[in-house]
């Protein structure tokens, strides 16, 4: 990762850690002012993006750190390993909000805690979705998966604002609607949820050694059919470390060809797959000679020529 997308990656968490820190102190503040329990638990769940944020800040510092003996393959993991805990800490938010609505679903009592706690869950809100929009940006512009991670962090906190401002509203002007904050917490919980498996499970395929990418063994076929040196491409693997892809496959060449010019060939090609194909890092190719079984029968065969 170059030195531009670390710089991205502490810019863009700093910045949303301050907010956090701006944010919960405001929610707990006018939370006690108003007698808002939702709003002063709201203020608690944005310190909780201040853990991910963390985090992210350190954990950046390992996982663009280049390789090096003890790592050869780079240091990518460890943005795998903040993206698991991040999905598992939003899991947890999301769990704690769902059971706290579904134990306080029944009570009967409740408070009008006013328009001021209703102003600062809009502006909780407004906040944490443009931090989301932002960091998700800038997240794809470098392509790290744990800076997207955040962003739905971000989002989260902005979603669990929204049952805050609902019930402030339903209290305000209806009173026997303070049900209506359970109901929408659960909503939120669910979509909490589902933002933490979209980030844990790419991370665990990932541990577990999985194919990185599914299109990208017919994008390597089709490149390779435009090179005439290049008689086959097969025993393709590809794993994905953090934010980027390793590759290694059989290239198989004209078994007459010099061994200099099917490195050259080889090269050449290592080096195209790494311009066209943004997430890949490094390639190690195998050299193979290509048997063509005409020609085995025939020296005078060039139907292998023409089999590509």
């Amino acid at each position: 990762m170059s030195k531009t997308a670390v710089k991205v990656i502490q810019k863009v968490t700093w910045i949303g850690s301050i907010a956090n820190i701006s944010l919960a102190f405001i929610k707990i503040t006018i939370g006690k002012m108003t007698g808002s329990q939702a709003l002063i638990a709201d203020g608690v769940h944005s310190f909780s993006d201040l853990v991910t944020d963390t985090a992210i800040l350190i954990g950046s510092r390992y996982w663009t750190a280049p390789a090096d003996k003890e790592h050869p393959y780079g240091h990518g993991r460890f943005e795998t390993l903040t993206n698991i805990f991040i999905g598992i800490l939003l899991a947890l938010v999301g769990i704690g909000i769902g059971w706290e609505s579904l134990t306080s679903i029944s009570e009967q009592s409740h408070i009008q805690p006013g328009m001021l706690a209703f102003a600062a869950a809009v502006i909780s809100i407004v906040v944490k979705e443009v931090l989301y929009r932002w960091t998700a940006v800038k997240a794809k512009e470098i392509n790290s998966r744990a800076l997207h991670a955040n962003a739905w962090h971000h989002r989260s906190d902005a979603l669990s604002s929204l049952p805050v401002a609902i019930a402030v509203i339903a209290n305000y002007f209806v009173p026997e609607l303070h049900y209506l904050d359970q109901i929408a917490a659960l909503i939120v919980t669910a979509m909490i949820l589902k933002a933490a498996v979209e980030i844990l499970w790419p991370a665990v395929l990932e541990i577990t050694e999985a194919k990185a990418d599914a299109e990208i063994e017919n994008k390597i076929q089709a490149y390779a059919a435009e090179e005439k040196d290049i008689k086959e491409v097969h025993a393709i693997r590809s794993r994905r470390t953090g934010s980027t892809i390793l590759l290694d496959f059989h290239l198989l060449v004209d078994p007459e060809m010099s061994v200099d010019k099917a490195h050259t060939i080889a090269e050449n090609f290592k080096m195209h797959l790494l311009e066209v194909l943004d997430e890949v890092v490094d390639i190690i190719i195998h050299i193979e000679p290509f048997n063509c079984k005409e020609r085995i029968l025939n020296p005078c065969c060039d139907s292998c020529d023409n089999n590509k």
